[in-house]
């Protein structure tokens, strides 16, 4: 409980000793008891309530709690800066990067659904309007490290307009572990900071054990499929990547070591050279096309059925943006390529992630619904 504020005291303390100790053991004078009860006979009504409104609010403030007070307003420099906020505590959160897609309002509250529009840094050059950021008049802002160059970017700026910047790592899934136990301190709510951490480590934890001593050649061979056109992916061996490997599967795509960390456009006849066993796809316009698309149907993918569409619901799972929720993501993937190593009721442990990263409580045909 933190003190905020005291009720002003009543009146001066006698001095200790001597007359004023005799007085305060004396009953007061009968003019002055009389002229008291005269002063309060002659208060209005309305003034007697004003009187005790005025001492009830002093009081409470005394005895809130300091979460009970107003929260910090901050912003988010990217989109995964932004939802690692909102799902720590969404009261934090001064404003999106852009407008909510309908599949994610339906997760979110309505009430932040109408929060401001700040713009943010991400992919294709995207910069927010340094105008509407400071008249957006938020505390401080936070920042992600995990684009090298828009962090920079975002940095550079920020300190330019004289906003006070948090900045954390969180590139990798280790490194979003970290993240939120430092938010947790840092936006003064430890608890909720470490309870998301550790359902990221068991997460973790549990596919790597399930993992353990998989033979190479049984590691899947994968195509993630980006963008509207699915010609659009991820390179083997980059930070995207992590998450494949720890799940029992290798990226297909292999690129040149500085460009591991970028999403590439590659030709169709790419991916008929190699053939996939599985194709994931990350985006529901790709997925709602791709049954209609014929020259897909000549992977061997399709042929067998392994092809997938990523749960993107509240957000995605994987990638675009690449945040903490691979925490559960990655348990999907395990689950969908190898059922026989891992003991898990997918449906209840995505009703768990839910209940305790977006406080929600969904039934058990929407858990479906967000699988299928």
């Amino acid at each position: 409980m933190r003190l905020i504020l005291r009720p002003p005291h009543p009146g001066p303390l006698p001095p200790k000793g001597g007359e004023g100790e005799n007085r305060s053991a004396s009953p007061p004078p009968k003019d002055r008891l009389g002229e008291r009860k005269k002063k309060e006979k002659s208060e209005s009504p309305d003034a007697m309530k004003k009187k005790i409104l005025i001492t009830s609010l002093l009081m409470l403030l005394v005895m809130a709690p300091a979460s009970a007070m107003a929260k910090q307003q901050v912003y988010g420099a990217t989109f995964p800066a932004s939802f690692a906020l909102y799902v720590l505590d969404p009261e934090l959160l001064a404003g999106w990067n852009g407008p909510l897609r309908d599949y994610e309002k339906k997760f979110i509250p309505e009430k932040y659904h109408h929060l401001p529009i700040l713009g943010g840094w991400y992919g294709k050059g995207m910069i927010p309007d340094k105008e509407v950021l400071l008249r957006a008049k938020f505390d401080k802002a936070f920042s992600l490290t995990g684009d090298h160059k828009q962090g920079n970017d975002a940095l550079s700026v920020l300190k330019k307009l004289g906003i006070p910047t948090v900045v954390l790592p969180a590139r990798t899934l280790q490194e979003n572990i970290a993240m939120f136990r430092a938010m947790g301190i840092e936006f003064e709510v430890p608890e909720r900071g470490e309870a998301l951490a550790a359902y990221g480590e068991n997460a973790l934890a549990r596919v790597a054990g399930w993992m353990k001593d998989l033979p190479e050649s049984k590691r899947v061979r994968i195509y993630m499929a980006q963008d509207v056109d699915g010609l659009t992916t991820t390179c083997a061996g980059g930070i995207r990547s992590e998450v494949f490997d720890l799940a029992g599967a290798v990226n297909v795509h292999a690129c040149p070591e500085n460009m591991r960390e970028t999403i590439i456009k590659i030709s169709f006849e790419q991916i008929l050279r190699y053939d996939p066993d599985v194709i994931l796809i990350n985006h529901p316009t790709f997925m709602d096309r791709f049954p209609s698309d014929t020259r897909w149907h000549q992977l061997r993918a399709a042929k067998t059925g392994n092809v997938f569409f990523v749960p993107h619901e509240p957000f995605s799972w994987m990638d675009r943006p690449a945040s903490f929720m691979r925490f559960i993501g990655a348990q999907w993937l395990a689950e969908t390529l190898h059922p026989d190593r891992c003991d898990m009721d997918m449906e209840a442990e995505t009703d768990k992630f839910l209940r305790l990263f977006f406080r929600l409580e969904l039934s058990p045909e929407e858990i479906r619904s967000i699988l299928k």
